[in-house]
């Protein structure tokens, strides 16, 4: 914990800047989710099958998933959610010259009666 999957058109011109978001991802999140960089887990995943709006090829997107483990407050997710956006703009707006892109984060409780972890 915590589980971030970054999913983005892979049209976009991004591969190389995400490993860098995803590593400023936990270290600005790690203080807000209360938890340390260590139990950050993300997942990038171009999506080469996507259709958005009225299907012109210079639409795009990057939305960002974070699964933190229940118990946060409303007002922690919002601060995630708010610092997530910040970073995305910050690390991919200059890169995305020519396309329309939709950055989206959404926040999501991870069950932990449910959650499982071994780290080896």
């Amino acid at each position: 914990m915590p589980q971030i999957e970054i999913e983005y058109s892979a049209a976009l011109p991004i591969a190389g800047a995400l490993p860098k978001l995803a590593l400023a991802m936990h270290h600005a999140l790690a203080p807000i989710a209360d938890t340390d960089v260590a139990s950050f887990k993300t997942r990038l995943s171009p999506l080469a099958n996507l259709v958005i709006g009225d299907g012109n090829a210079r639409e795009a997107m990057v939305h960002v998933d974070v699964r933190l483990l229940s118990g946060r407050t409303d007002t922690v997710k919002q601060a995630v959610g708010q610092k997530v956006q910040e970073l995305l703009l910050a690390h991919l707006a200059d890169q995305v010259d020519g396309y329309s892109v939709q950055f989206t984060t959404e926040i999501h409780d991870l069950d932990r009666g449910n959650y499982h972890k071994t780290v080896l």
